[in-house]
């Protein structure tokens, strides 16, 4: 009931918005430089009930998820070793940290170079969420009290029971927080290497073409596309994380 009443309290905000979009449209009074919310949404319709436009999403998802995935996995697994052994942290943290300076352009321009372009969204979306799951992650181990680690230690309790119910409890909100944080990033990432490398029947190729041929509403209307899926993905994940967690 919170959750619906929360939602209507939204609407006059985006009504608000979607009337400044359209004096914006109106006083700019160029579809080529500005379309309409009416435009854009009639053209997003037009879209969304061609198969072309389902395809698209349906390839750029599922390799946005697949880099997100495995940059969640090595991530996890990285931060673990680090805060085992120093060394490792030591050795591992400046390459982390370089990775996160990098702009996006360069590791796209950098990985054209190397694999191929149907590959492309899949690294960029793991080398742009790598290090916000590392971090967050390592935070969130050496945040584990010591004194609960200290009594399991004494009483001799398994390592697999304190992985549970010590490290688990502690970590989990860490590694939760940075993937509500890494989806989003992903996509963003993930559809800016599509569209550099023109990777066909994908999300970024499509505003690529429009780009190219002006086409404003669908530019438009596949931006909308984006911030949606965004969106839609960054609530799923915190719903299915707070059923695991229960």
């Amino acid at each position: 009931m919170k959750r619906f009443s929360s939602t209507l309290k939204q609407i006059p905000i985006v009504l608000f918005w979607l009337i400044v979009w359209e004096i914006a449209a109106f006083a700019v009074g160029s579809n080529i430089i500005l379309v309409s919310p009416r435009v854009t949404f009639v053209r997003l319709f037009e879209l969304a009930i061609t198969s072309v436009y389902w395809q698209s999403i349906g390839t750029t998802m599922l390799r946005i998820l697949a880099g997100f995935s495995l940059a969640l996995l090595a991530g996890i697994i990285l931060a673990t070793l680090s805060a085992s052994f120093k060394l490792f942290h030591k050795v591992i943290l400046p390459a982390i940290n370089v990775i996160n300076a990098i702009p996006i352009a360069s590791f796209v321009v950098i990985a054209l170079l190397a694999i191929r372009s149907e590959r492309l969204s899949v690294f960029v979306a793991f080398i742009t969420v790598l290090p916000i799951i590392f971090h967050n992650t390592y935070k969130g181990i050496i945040a584990t009290d010591p004194q609960l680690l200290e009594m399991a230690k004494v009483f001799n309790v398994p390592a697999w029971k304190r992985m549970i119910y010590i490290y688990l409890k502690t970590v989990a909100p860490f590694i939760v927080s940075a993937a509500c944080v890494g989806i989003g990033f992903a996509w963003k990432a993930g559809i800016a290497g599509e569209l550099i490398g023109v990777v066909s029947g994908t999300i970024g190729a499509n505003l690529h073409n429009a780009r190219i041929f002006l086409l404003t509403a669908d530019l438009f209307a596949w931006t909308i596309t984006i911030v949606l899926l965004s969106y839609t993905m960054e609530r799923l994940f915190r719903l299915i994380f707070k059923k695991v967690l229960e």
